[in-house]
């Protein structure tokens, strides 16, 4: 399924930040721009407040000296290069008569006098209303009864900034009362245009921000390939693994989250590797346990069942004849009691079901016990035992019926393979902390090819696995089984001029090892496994 790129993690993560940066940058540069402005505004009214009061302070100073207002104006306004560039000063004398500028007004009526300088601070900015100057009335007001005020108009002018007017009183002489005002200065802007700095400055900051916002939102773009790159590499290894490609892996980025991740990738993918194969090797171990057991079902069965048929036709006429038949019959139904045992020691291997019963144990003595219940097959086979096992070999802590089991299935194998004159010798010795035990036989010796593969199950060197050269594959894995369980290795080797040598280990346990160590040793080549 094609995920679309914006509802995939890189492109709600690339929206996402590019939203909230260009928001961030937009809020950051209206704020600058907004302080900057700010601070125009009360720089500007700060100013035309001091250009206000010491206008008024000058003509008060005027007046002290018995000039009159006219000429008092003349002498400090007339000529100011302030009132030319920058603002724009009304003066209206005691009578509420327009003095400056000098427009000649003939009619004296307050309405007229009020409605003239509205009109004048209107030509300095035509935005402001007309309901804007019921604060200019009061504040003349205010001016005559001897009160300076500092206000603005509403909001004007082409960014929507308030345009300031200041008016204070003029006094008479040294007066402050309200009775020595000679008149009142009415200041205001002569211009609502933003000074070209404040313009070059406000563009500067807008593109500044701008040109954050994009290489902001390009590295969020950046930033989030770094983060969904390998969360992509991780989904393709995964679908690889789901097509059966068990060997993927994924590159470790560092040592940061997606690094942790894509390590845990490649150890989960090692683990179901490792489990896959294991599962393929038991499918493959239980084809191979269905044949084994039906082709070694199958000779005891074809045995014993032809034989009952002959004892049911009466073929066998005399006793000699009985006793050879029901020989067989108990050889192969013993042989069929040995594969069931094997099978039921494997299906507890497999469940992780073996657990030793321990006890202490003298390895001469458990020996000999296994050589007393063989001899019959010794003697068959004319095969001498031998036990050379020293009887004051320290005890071992072991289970002996297991370990009678390990040297059953030893000596079984070794009598398959060893011819008749020969011996099969059990011997034991001391090395380290551990006891190695050796069960040498006088045989052909281990094929080297397979020296490595007789500890798998249901494994025969013989293909054509004939009861005669071979047992049902499985007791030499049931050693292996059982001397693992114990702590210890086991492992093949051919011994030169002899024949095949099964060695095995055991531990020994902490409180024989004053015992052990006084035990006589030998040194002893341990062959790797």
């Amino acid at each position: 399924m094609q995920t679309r790129w914006w509802r995939s993690i890189r492109g709600q993560l690339a929206l996402g930040s590019a939203l909230l940066i260009v928001l961030t940058t937009s809020v950051l540069a209206l704020t600058a721009i907004l302080a900057i402005f700010y601070s125009y505004e009360v720089d500007q009214t700060n100013h035309m407040s001091q250009f206000a009061t010491s206008t008024s302070q000058h003509l008060s100073a005027d007046l002290a000296q018995q000039e009159t207002l006219v000429t008092a104006i003349r002498d400090e306004l007339v000529s100011s290069t302030k009132t030319k560039s920058e603002y724009v000063p009304i003066v209206l004398n005691k009578a509420n008569r327009i003095v400056y500028p000098a427009l000649g007004l003939v009619n004296n009526k307050p309405g007229y006098r009020n409605a003239v300088v509205s009109y004048i601070i209107k030509l300095s900015d035509p935005s402001i209303k007309q309901e804007d100057f019921l604060k200019l009335s009061l504040a003349i007001k205010n001016g005559f009864n001897g009160q300076s005020t500092v206000d603005q108009f509403q909001q004007s002018g082409p960014l929507g900034l308030p345009q300031p007017f200041v008016v204070s009183p003029i006094f008479m002489g040294n007066g402050t009362s309200a009775s020595s005002v000679a008149g009142v200065v009415i200041v205001t802007a002569r211009s609502t245009a933003l000074p070209s700095f404040l313009t070059s400055v406000g563009v500067t900051v807008f593109l500044a921000a701008l040109i954050v916002a994009v290489l902001a939102v390009l590295a969020a773009i950046y930033f989030g390939r770094t983060i969904t790159r390998p969360i992509i590499t991780l989904n393709s290894a995964a679908r690889g693994m789901k097509s059966g490609d068990y060997a993927m892996r994924v590159a470790v980025a560092g040592p940061n989250e997606l690094g942790e991740l894509a390590q845990a990738f490649n150890e989960m993918a090692t683990q179901l590797g490792r489990d896959v194969e294991e599962l393929r090797q038991q499918e493959l171990w239980r084809r191979e346990l269905i044949m084994s057991v039906t082709h070694d079902l199958a000779t005891p069965l074809t045995a014993i069942a032809g034989l009952g048929e002959s004892l049911m036709d009466g073929v066998n006429q005399s006793r000699d004849d009985y006793e050879a038949t029901g020989r067989i019959i108990v050889r192969e139904t013993l042989r069929l009691r040995r594969l069931v045992q094997d099978l039921h020691m494997m299906a507890k291997v497999e469940a992780g079901a073996l657990t030793p019963q321990y006890k202490f144990v003298r390895l001469a003595a458990l020996v000999d016990e296994v050589f007393a219940v063989l001899t019959p097959e010794f003697e068959r086979r004319e095969i001498e035992p031998n036990n050379a096992i020293t009887f004051n070999l320290p005890p071992i802590q072991a289970d002996p019926d297991m370990l009678t089991r390990v040297f059953t299935n030893l000596c079984n194998n070794a009598l398959r393979h060893t011819p008749p004159g020969g011996s099969v010798t059990i011997d034991a010795i001391p090395h380290e902390q551990m006891i190695v035990v050796s069960v040498t036989d006088t045989g052909e010796g281990i094929p080297p090819a397979v020296l490595t593969r007789i500890f798998e199950r249901f494994f025969r060197a013989d293909s054509a696995r004939q009861s005669a050269t071979g047992g049902s594959g499985l007791g030499l894995a049931i050693v292996k089984a059982i001397v693992e369980v114990h702590g210890g290795t086991i492992w093949a080797e051919n011994i030169a001029g002899a024949g095949a040598r099964i060695n095995f280990t055991l531990p020994v346990p902490a409180n024989n090892a004053q015992m052990l160590s006084e035990a006589p040793t030998q040194p002893i080549e341990l062959q790797a496994h």
